[in-house]
């Protein structure tokens, strides 16, 4: 491009310094004052004075270089104070537009839109949808909950119902039967001789022959005279509903013992109880002759003992006490004692029983433990519950038992079958819940004759 010249001007008038093109009309941009011819400057002495805005002074710059005619344009100045700086910034952070200068010169205006933060959706709805799937599910388990308590407390309201209706019919019962109870064994005290208590017995026919074996070694139940007989309590076992049995305790108290001179002794005699259970025999009650005296077809003195003739495989009513549990031969065993009942219980722990291992998951084993684990507290009506008294750490059993003799000549008694936990007759054993296939139990096979009990 070719090169054009330039004149520089102060404005009389204005003040502003302004450039003029030497081909172009010479007015002031600012104020549209009318310049003169441009002048030659000398350099500016110490002693000469400056140009002021009142115009009787023009300071010019003068420059031998053209430029193209055109309309005086204003310079602005590119300095700036501090204040102006600061006012500009604070004007620039408060402006809400853009000024955006296009190719041919023009500026526009745009205004500056706040840019927004983008909201990611995805996420959130991933979470919400958990979100409700957690709590339908807790409002689910909530409701079963709710529907499970429900029934629960019906089913155990149901079940404090049929118990009460239960107990009051059982309760009902023993008032109306516990007085003829009470006259049979009244009746049965009387007699002084076995034949004529035989009346009395449950299944009297089968069982006069082992109350003749019976009393040949044992005497008979009798009361003192004066003595009197009065039922503590009873309970009734719902064997099956067409056949039930009463229970009882009944205490015996003495005729009361008088000094010297006719008056009561400072000690009088303790009473004692005696256990008496009761059979529907036809149209009446009668005494189950078998669980009054612990009947064994053996002595069982002399039977622990093994005494030569009197140790044959028996069936016995005795106590029974788990004394340890070890390991034999690669096989969890239970050690036990037992022992025979005695009117004085001090008298049971003088006995010296032999030792019985049984293994713990033979059918004997399972029943035994079964037994000895029992808890009153789990007790349910219709039940035997006699077993209540039993001395601490003994459990009444009826069971079978034999001797065995070993390659080394050792004799060992040992459990042909474990028939009931309790002393009543046959035919009136309680349910097991642990039932094993009788080949499985190998103690019950090693004896082909322990089946048979007392030779029966």
């Amino acid at each position: 491009m070719p090169e054009t010249s330039q004149e520089f001007y102060h404005c009389p008038s204005c003040g502003a310094l302004v450039s003029v093109e030497t081909d172009a009309e010479r007015t002031c941009g600012e104020c549209g004052y009318e310049l003169g011819k441009s002048l030659s400057i000398t350099p500016r002495m110490v002693e000469q004075p400056t140009a002021t805005a009142s115009g009787a002074m023009v300071q010019r710059n003068v420059s031998t270089r053209r430029r193209p005619a055109g309309r005086v344009a204003p310079v602005l100045s590119e300095a700036m104070t501090v204040d102006e700086i600061k006012a500009e910034s604070k004007a620039d952070s408060l402006r809400p537009t853009d000024e955006i200068v296009s190719d041919d010169g023009n500026k526009k205006v745009v205004r500056r839109r706040k840019k927004r933060k983008r909201i990611v959706i995805g996420p959130l709805l991933f979470l919400g949808g958990w979100a409700i799937l957690v709590m339908l599910v807790v409002i689910l388990m909530k409701y079963r909950e709710g529907v499970a308590d429900s029934e629960s407390d019906s089913e155990e309201k149901e079940e404090d119902g049929r118990r009460a209706s239960l107990q009051a019919g059982m309760e009902e019962l023993l008032r109306k039967e516990m007085p003829a109870c009470h006259a049979i064994l009244l009746g049965f005290l009387k007699e002084p001789i076995w034949t004529g208590r035989a009346q009395f017995v449950w299944d009297s026919a089968k069982i006069a022959p082992k109350m003749l074996s019976y009393y040949e070694r044992n005497q008979m139940w009798k009361l003192p005279v004066g003595s009197r007989v009065t039922v503590l309590r009873a309970n009734l076992i719902l064997h099956s509903p067409d056949d039930p049995v009463i229970e009882a305790v009944f205490q015996v108290d003495f005729a009361p013992v008088e000094d010297e001179d006719g008056q009561p002794a400072a000690e009088q005699p303790e009473p004692y109880f005696r256990e008496v259970t009761f059979m529907r025999d036809g149209s009446r009650w009668a005494i189950d002759w078998e669980a009054l005296v612990r009947y064994s077809a053996n002595s069982w003195q002399l039977f622990r003992s093994d005494i030569e003739g009197n140790n044959v495989p028996g069936e016995f009513r005795l106590f029974v006490r788990r004394t340890t549990g070890r390991f034999q031969e690669g096989q969890a065993v239970m050690v036990l004692k037992f022992f025979e009942p005695r009117e004085d219980r001090s008298e049971i722990w003088r006995q010296d029983s032999p030792p019985v291992v049984v293994a713990r998951d033979s059918e004997s084993g399972l029943r035994l433990q079964e037994i000895l684990e029992r808890d009153p507290e789990s007790w349910e009506l219709g039940q035997p519950g006699l077993w209540h008294d039993d001395p601490k750490g003994l459990r009444r059993v009826r069971v079978k038992l034999y001797w065995e003799s070993t390659a080394d000549n050792r004799r060992l008694l040992k459990v042909g079958k474990v028939l009931a936990g309790n002393w009543l007759a046959d035919g009136y054993e309680e349910d097991f819940s642990h039932v094993v296939p009788a080949e499985s139990d190998g103690e019950s096979l090693l004896k082909p004759d322990a089946g048979t009990g007392d030779g029966r």
